[in-house]
């Protein structure tokens, strides 16, 4: 009813023959107090202060407009951008009597209204540049180098704004601004979702449940699983244990990643007792990230998104490959940052990084002196190979010294690297590889490199890719290269983006993922937001070791 009655309050708009003078205009933009003053008024400064919104496509704009402000695709946090003020001069114009400096306080408000919106869509709400000092303050106070290319938007120039309102359909162009509009639609209907989760009473832990359990919990436990999707709507809730039930908590648990199962044990009990204001937390820090991105990526690219440890391959924007993946540690997390594939090395040959030598290689050999020859690393100084002299080696352990030899290991079955390389040129040296230790897939929290991203399925997408390599190459040549051990540079007919991301909300065939934190990147995120700003971040004692059980219970967010 509402809509209805601007929209016809706004047709009668279009009637008015010119909006307020120039004059007008420059002396409501002399009292504007908006926070979002300062570009409004350059925007009018390209139109030589002319009205925006009182003639043709401008006035007919003002109707969409009204009705953009409000819905909750774009707004869902209803923020005031003076819709209540839009509408009362809307009103005051219609009257018939307005005057010039009425006519000026409407298009000047409705410009200050778009300006408000597109900020709210494209810049969001997070003070990036805290977001940054944290990482830093990060790097300096626990030596751990968290790196995000962090790219923010601005708003579309004046000039394109002028435009948009003048040619029309600023509903098509606020839908332009939106970022990754899937992924956005998605996150703004799973908000929509858990605003409306009920406040389910807290569940006690106890004995763990299994088919033919019976049990007073188990009522509610269903009425949680048919919330969240996993349970059926058209099943009656009871006490029992039934097969419906073991298919709803199979489906929870692969969705916060515990492990497989049937049955309800008192960790899963934990994560159904996750608060509301937990869930819509996540959610809209997901959102703000989001706003650190384009329209839409591009119709071909690779996508790894580091706490799903998973990764994509996207033709026209639909994965025609997938992977689990391995990432980089805690302590030496893979950053976020994006690339291009230009081409990938078969049989590669690894070059520890001198960081390495120090952190990992040194401690090693002082454990296993004979570490070198049973994992095939040769010694070289400049391009000869030499006998190590480890009592020099050993004095570069804690200093920032260039150290005065090359470590390589050759290719064989115990390279670190495994088979195949797939080269994304980066000023982080990262990279996406196969690997020689397969188990590290079975685990939960799939953090054990030191950067790079090690494949699951190596092997399939070097053949998805080989269809894509300058040269063509059958299996058999494939086959022959890899038995001769010699490294094999294969390079792409064309580059294909690379995205490394950060998000820990997803929708997925209909269900909702939640993923850990695990670099506490959202935590900074929320903490640099509106309303939650700290200056300063303070990373928890205790965090994730995903090979070492706590001695303690460690009282994290269960994400």
């Amino acid at each position: 009813m509402k809509r209805l009655f601007f929209s016809l309050l706004i047709t009668n708009l279009v009637l008015f023959a010119a909006g307020g003078s120039t004059d007008a205009i420059r002396q409501v933009l002399e009292t504007l107090s908006s926070p979002r003053a300062a570009t409004v008024r350059a925007i009018y400064q390209t139109i030589h202060f002319t009205p925006l919104w009182s003639k043709g496509n401008g006035a007919r704009n003002l109707n969409r407009l009204i009705g953009l402000l409000d819905d909750p695709v774009y707004n869902y946090l209803h923020r005031d951008f003076g819709q209540k003020q839009l509408a009362r001069l809307a009103y005051d114009v219609d009257s018939g009597q307005a005057t010039a400096q009425e006519r000026a306080h409407l298009d000047v408000a409705a410009t200050d209204a778009l300006v408000g919106l597109l900020h709210f869509i494209r810049v969001g709400e997070t003070d990036w540049n805290l977001v940054r000092q944290k990482l830093e303050r990060f790097r300096k106070r626990k030596g751990i180098a968290a790196t995000w290319e962090l790219t923010p938007h601005t708003l579309p120039s004046a000039r394109t704004i002028v435009r948009a309102v003048r040619e029309g359909a600023i509903d098509r162009f606020i839908r332009s601004q939106v970022p990754l509009e899937r992924r956005w639609r998605d996150l703004v209907a799973i908000l929509d979702k858990y605003r409306k989760m009920p406040d389910f009473p807290h569940l006690s832990r106890g004995r763990s449940l299994r088919f033919g359990s019976s049990d007073e919990r188990i009522g509610q436990i269903k009425r949680m699983l048919r919330f969240f999707g996993d349970y059926p709507r058209r099943i009656a809730i009871d006490n029992y244990f039934d097969r419906a039930l073991a298919d709803a908590v199979r489906s929870f648990r692969r969705r916060f990643k515990l492990p497989p199962g049937d049955f309800i044990d008192n960790k899963m009990i934990y994560y159904l007792n996750t608060p509301r204001k937990e869930y819509l937390k996540k959610i809209l820090v997901n959102l703000e990230k989001l706003k650190l991105y384009p329209h839409r990526f591009e119709d071909e690219y690779i996508e790894v998104n580091v706490p799903e440890y998973r990764m994509r391959y996207y033709r026209n924007h639909r994965p025609i490959f997938e992977s689990d993946v391995v990432v980089g540690r805690i302590d030496r997390p893979t950053p976020i940052f994006s690339s291009k594939m230009t081409y990938m090395v078969l049989n590669p040959t690894w070059t520890i990084p001198d960081n390495l030598v120090r952190k990992d290689l040194i401690p090693m050999l002082k454990k296993e002196p004979d570490y070198l020859e049973t994992h095939d690393i040769h010694v070289f100084s400049g391009k000869k190979e030499v006998p190590l002299d480890r009592e020099k080696l050993f004095s570069y352990e804690h200093d920032k010294r260039p150290i005065p030899y090359r470590f390589v290991q050759y290719p064989s079955a115990r390279n670190a690297l495994g088979r195949v390389k797939f080269m994304f040129p980066n000023k982080y040296s990262v990279y996406l590889h196969d690997t020689d230790n397969k188990k590290l897939f079975g685990y939960r929290y799939r953090v054990f490199s030191s950067g790079c991203m090690r494949l699951e399925r190596p092997i399939d997408f070097m053949h998805l890719l080989l269809r894509v390599a300058v040269k063509g190459y059958d299996e058999a040549t494939v086959d022959r290269i890899l038995a001769s051990n010699k490294p094999t540079t294969i390079r792409l007919n064309h580059a294909i983006p690379v995205h490394v991301v950060y998000f820990t909300v997803r929708r997925e065939k209909g269900k909702d993922l939640f993923l850990y934190d695990i670099y506490l990147y959202d935590k900074m995120i929320w903490e640099s937001m509106r309303g939650h700003k700290k200056s300063d971040f303070t990373a928890p004692e205790n965090r994730l070791n995903p090979l070492h059980k706590p001695k303690k219970k460690k009282k994290l967010f269960p994400f």
